[in-house]
């Protein structure tokens, strides 16, 4: 299956934002605030061989926070049907701000999943990125997950960063990889976002962090846990996804 969607934020004259959006099941759209849309899967998967694609596109003084109804589930296709891939890809024009922070993605069994996300951040513009990514469902040892995160800050490149899963690989899941860790997190912060206040490098509650800072305007954490409930909850203040009371008369605002 192959689908794409695209989400397009401006912020008017009158201040309220206006967001369009064209959508191809099973990647839908939602939007559930004036400055807040969600991914709503419309089907199951991804299933291998799947090739699924968003792009976003903020505008100048524009903001997104952008979630997800529920966690992605990857799962094996038919045999020889290799690898699903889902590519995200959004621009950031100057003094625009995105947090994208969708629920979990959890790799069961047998399952393959090539992940991209691509980010350009324009001068004064500023991007928040979690990604979680768990292995396997409860008693599963997990598939196998290739993510790829990509972002440009002003035209030069700020991150490159590729991980690697795969909970059926003894190196990958021994010393030199995940230490027996189910859930990873990754957290980026671009242009002038702030960076959490704790410790560069810690341990809490079965959780272990390094926070690096970028040869630019950003900084990337990486964390490792063996718990789903815990990894990276206590280091940053996400933005609620409840839509609150006042955001109903600019919902109308399409």
């Amino acid at each position: 299956m192959k689908a794409r969607a695209e989400l397009e934020v401006t912020a008017g004259s009158d201040g309220r934002q206006r967001m369009r959006w064209t959508a191809s099941p099973p990647v839908v759209l939602r939007r559930t605030g004036p400055a807040r849309a969600h991914l709503v899967a419309a089907a199951g998967g991804p299933l291998g061989g799947d090739e699924l694609e968003l792009r976003i596109q903020v505008g100048e003084g524009a903001d997104l926070t952008m979630g997800s109804a529920g966690a992605t589930v990857s799962q094996p296709g038919r045999p020889g049907s290799g690898a699903a891939r889902w590519t995200v890809v959004a621009d950031l024009e100057p003094g625009a701000r995105l947090h994208w922070t969708p629920e979990p993605t959890v790799v069961c069994d047998g399952a393959e999943l090539h992940a991209s996300m691509r980010v350009r951040v324009a001068e004064g513009a500023r991007a928040l990125v979690c990604e979680q990514v768990w292995l396997g469902r409860h008693g599963q040892l997990g598939g196998r997950y290739r993510g790829a995160l990509s972002v440009d800050h002003a035209g030069r490149a700020l991150l490159r960063h590729t991980t690697v899963l795969d909970g059926a690989d003894p190196g990958l899941c021994g010393p030199g990889g995940t230490a027996g860790g189910r859930v990873m997190t990754t957290l980026l912060g671009a242009g002038c976002e702030p960076p959490p206040e704790d410790p560069v490098t810690g341990e809490r509650e079965d959780v272990r962090w390094a926070r690096h800072q970028l040869a630019g305007p950003g900084w990337l954490v990486v964390a490792v846990g063996s718990c789903p409930l815990v990894p990276l909850v206590p280091l940053v203040p996400l933005v609620p996804l409840v839509p609150e009371p006042g955001d109903l008369a600019a919902e109308l605002v399409v």
